[in-house]
């Protein structure tokens, strides 16, 4: 997991590559932010949602592969306490 360094109330923005295989074959995407506990690496089954990410689907340019931006608006990072959050992304794949 890379981590990234936030300042509340800017605009958050992830890239989330398509490594593998087409891109046209996801027929749903999610992806929504999780705070971790204090003293802990990751976050808990059932972990409430702190925000949830906007989602645009990105064309291949240059060595930048195809994929999507995940983006929280200011007004929601304003909102979030300060501490680790963890991205959680789901994606559906036509066929299962």
């Amino acid at each position: 997991m890379t981590p990234f360094t936030f300042q509340r109330g800017e605009t958050i923005a992830l890239a989330l590559d398509a490594v593998n295989g087409d891109p046209l074959s996801v027929t749903g995407i999610s992806a929504v932010l999780k705070a971790v506990p204090p003293g802990r690496t990751g976050v808990p089954d059932g972990a409430p949602v702190a925000a949830t990410f906007s989602i645009a689907q990105r064309a291949a340019s240059g060595e930048i592969p195809p994929g999507w931006t995940l983006g929280i608006d200011a007004t929601a990072s304003a909102a979030l306490t300060p501490g680790a959050y963890l991205a959680d992304a789901r994606l559906e794949v036509a066929g299962g």
